[in-house]
Order: structure tokens, then C-alpha cells, then sequence
């Protein structure tokens, strides 16, 4: 009997038994490794989708930047008429409605304007010196349609100043209500260009980035109206003789150079036979979210204006998207649209 209880109390003793040092150390260190596990998934998911979150930023930047100024070259040259009228027709149209009252120079001549590596100096009227490899400048210059009072048509410039304010346009605005056309359809000029590096803060971040800027004629200071855009560089596709089809794209310096032509009995400026105009923006994300090498361990690189890559300089991290469309000049050509 003593025997069996000695045999019955070791047993129990043993199932009492709690874990020892060594089984508490791999245990541990099971967990920790399920936790780094769960916490690298973790870390690299939402670095994942916060460069995924950053490529849509930049593709919305990209895509309201060629869409705001596509629709500004679309506009160029545009005269209110009651008759159908071809390209020239309109050009010159245009070209007499400009009168003295609204700005003069070749920047007005014909409704399309470009500056090459440099920007358009609105007080002085003319282009900046050119810079290499800098963006260039573009001016975009139309009259108003105000057949549905004040409210309607275009009456705005490219920073929602009522163009019935600037200036050159007050004769032509007329003493009749405010709710009514004005005397005269009003010129509206909106001039672009890139603007420098600044710092801003963003969500706590100070970073620095560029802007797309636009200077209207009722706002003559320039202001952003697109940020995050890293470069901005524009073309434009001429025509030589009656078919109108653009022989090649110029940059602005070339078309300056082109001189007129005579179509039709007409003297046609070489900013006038623009009949297209390719648009180049590269917008860039605020923050540092991809890695500088991909999979194969190659330096990243971007697509630039002129179509050569550009690997990423070292330490930059910022993602960058290429987005060119091509716009034409409806105002210009055949009245077939």
C-alpha cells in the first residue's frame, strides 16, 4: 500500500509540472518569428499601396494637366461667328477683332504662342531667354461667346478671373447690365509655364515640387494651377500649302523662324498654320515611395519629353510618368467639324 502511493504521488507531481527554461525559449521564439513574419507583411503591404496610392496621384496630376490645357488649345484663335468660315477665314477674322484695345505683339497675332526652354514675361510682352533643357512657355489667346449673359460661354481666364475686368477689355465690355453679352466678345490671353522648386508641407512632409502656372490677363500674376508637375514642354505641327497637313512638329524657336506664306491670296504667319500642338507634362509624386532599383536590381529610370530615359539620380526616389497627347487647332482648319 505505501508502495502505491508513492508511485500515484510522483505521477501527479509530474503532471503538475510547469514548462522549462529551454521549451519557454523556443516558444518565445516562435512567436517572435510569427510576429517579424506578420509585421514585414505588413510593412511591405502598405509601402505597396502607398506607391500604388501615389501612381494614381500622379496619373490624376498628369491626366487634369494635359485636359485643362487641351481644352485651352482647342479654344485658341476662336472669333464668334454667325457664318461658317474655313481656317484662314478665321484667322484673319481673329486677327482684325484684336483692334487696339486688347494686347499687340506677336504673341496675339494668331491665338497660339510658344516660348522654347524659356517662360512668356507678361509685363515685357515677349519670351524669356531661352535655357537648355528648361520648359517652355505657352501663350493661348481667344475672344468670348457670351450669348448666354455673363454666366456662360468662356468669360473666365485660366485662374477664374472674369476677363470683363482686365484692362483691354473695358471698352469693350459696354454700359449695357451685367447680366447681358458685353458690346464686344472680350479677349482672353492665359499664358503657362513651369514654375521653380518650392517647399510645401504635406501631410506633415515638407517636400519640394513644381507647378504647372498660368498668368491670365485678368490675373497678369502667375499662379498655380496644377502642382506636382516636373516638366513641361510643348511642339507644334505646321502646314506649308493648302492641304493644311502639318509637315512635322517645330519647337517655338522653329516656328519663328518658318516666316508666312501665302495661301489662297492670303499671307499666312507661321503661327498661324499651326494646326496642331503636342503637349508633354511629367508629373511627379510629393513623396519618396519606390525603390531605386527594380526586381533585377537596375536602376529605375523615366521616360522624358523628348522620348530618351533618364535613370533616376541617386537618393531620388520619386515616381515619374510621361503623359504626351496631341491637340488640334479646330479654329484653324477646314470648317468640317
Amino acid at each position: 500500500m505505501r508502495k502505491h502511493h508513492f508511485v500515484a504521488s510522483k505521477s501527479a507531481r509530474h503532471a503538475q509540472r510547469g514548462l522549462s527554461l529551454i521549451e519557454l525559449l523556443v516558444a518565445v521564439a516562435i512567436n517572435l518569428i510569427i510576429v517579424i513574419a506578420v509585421m514585414y507583411l505588413y510593412l511591405g503591404t502598405r509601402e505597396s499601396q502607398r506607391a500604388l496610392d501615389q501612381v494614381a496621384q500622379a496619373n490624376e496630376v498628369g491626366v487634369f494637366a494635359l485636359r485643362s490645357l487641351g481644352r485651352e488649345v482647342m479654344n485658341a484663335g476662336f472669333y464668334p461667328s454667325a457664318g461658317t468660315e474655313d481656317g484662314l477665314t478665321v484667322i484673319t477674322t481673329y486677327s482684325r477683332a484684336r483692334e487696339a484695345t486688347v494686347p499687340t505683339g506677336a504673341a496675339y497675332d494668331s491665338g497660339i504662342f510658344g516660348c522654347e526652354g524659356a517662360a512668356f514675361d507678361v509685363g515685357a510682352g515677349a519670351c524669356e531667354a531661352t535655357v537648355a533643357n528648361a520648359a517652355d512657355g505657352l501663350v493661348v489667346a481667344y475672344f468670348t461667346n457670351d450669348a448666354f449673359g455673363a454666366a456662360g460661354g468662356q468669360r473666365v481666364d485660366c485662374n477664374g478671373t472674369d476677363v470683363g475686368t482686365a484692362t483691354p477689355n473695358l471698352p469693350r465690355v459696354g454700359a449695357g447690365a451685367s447680366n447681358q453679352p458685353p458690346a464686344k466678345p472680350l479677349m482672353v490671353a492665359n499664358h503657362y509655364r513651369l514654375g521653380a522648386p518650392k517647399e510645401v508641407v504635406i501631410d506633415g512632409q515638407t517636400v519640394t515640387m513644381r507647378s504647372l502656372e498660368c498668368s491670365g490677363n485678368a490675373s497678369p500674376d502667375y499662379q498655380s494651377v496644377v502642382a506636382g508637375i516636373d516638366d513641361f514642354q510643348v511642339t507644334y505641327g505646321v502646314y506649308a500649302d493648302e492641304d493644311r497637313a502639318p509637315l512635322r512638329f517645330y519647337t517655338a524657336t522653329e516656328v519663328a523662324a518658318l516666316g508666312p506664306v501665302t495661301i489662297k491670296e492670303k499671307i499666312v504667319p507661321a503661327w498661324g498654320r499651326v494646326t496642331s500642338v503636342r503637349i508633354c507634362v511629367i508629373a511627379r509624386t510629393y513623396e519618396s515611395a519606390a525603390r531605386q532599383r527594380d526586381s533585377t536590381g537596375a536602376t529605375r529610370a523615366w521616360k522624358k519629353c523628348d522620348g530618351s530615359t533618364q535613370a533616376q539620380a541617386a537618393g531620388d526616389q520619386s515616381i515619374r510618368k510621361n503623359y504626351t497627347q496631341v491637340f488640334g487647332m479646330r479654329n484653324f482648319l477646314n470648317a468640317t467639324y
